[in-house]
């Protein structure tokens, strides 16, 4: 809708440019402020309700449209935290993620359910929803295994290799020694943020 607008240029007419502020306000957290008091009576428009369907564990079509979502909108860590229970001082460990706005807490409650694994948490103050993995067990049998089998796709495939290459140097206990600890961490140096283009 919004694209069609600016295509055929009636944003540059006052109704299009308030139908566009209609559209921008009922997304995500509305209007910013300097938008609200530049156009103070912009109604957001209606926006239809998506019926909620459940994934299905058995579905691959299912599984495909979860690694184009987690290709856009998850995360794959690897973190490092001081530890006084490993010989090395450093503790590493696994952590894959998707967040969403909290308004979405259906579909990530429901990746608990189709994945078998993981857990939900919501910030209130932030407005944001997680589904996490951290059990170990969970990222190398369910994680890893599913987006093998269906991939993860543009720079984001880049950290799920780094993520599994990490996880068999953590399967095998190699980064209990400073060797294999220096290999993860390198291998977290390389990731999301870190990563060069």
């Amino acid at each position: 809708m919004a694209f069609d607008i600016v295509n055929s240029k009636k944003h540059l007419t006052i109704e299009g440019l308030h139908k566009l502020i209609s559209i921008r306000a009922s997304l995500n957290k509305g209007l910013p402020e300097r938008l609200n008091i530049a156009f103070p009576k912009i109604i957001p428009i209606s926006r239809p309700e998506v019926p909620r369907s459940d994934l299905d564990p058995n579905s691959s079509n299912d599984k495909h449209w979860l690694a184009g979502f987690v290709s856009a909108e998850g995360c794959f860590f690897i973190k490092q935290s001081k530890s006084k229970t490993h010989k090395l001082g450093v503790g590493v460990s696994l952590r894959f993620l998707v967040v969403q706005n909290i308004r979405d807490d259906y579909l990530l409650k429901n990746l608990i359910q189709f994945l078998g694994c993981g857990q939900y948490n919501a910030k209130e103050k932030s407005g944001i929803g997680t589904f996490d993995v951290t059990k170990f067990s969970h990222i190398v049998n369910i994680i890893i295994p599913l987006f093998d089998e269906y991939p993860i796709w543009g720079v984001k495939a880049k950290d799920f290799y780094d993520f599994k290459e990490a996880s068999v140097i953590i399967k095998s206990k190699e980064h209990l020694i400073q060797k294999g600890l220096n290999k993860v961490l390198l291998i977290k140096s390389r990731m999301n943020f870190s990563r060069p283009l």
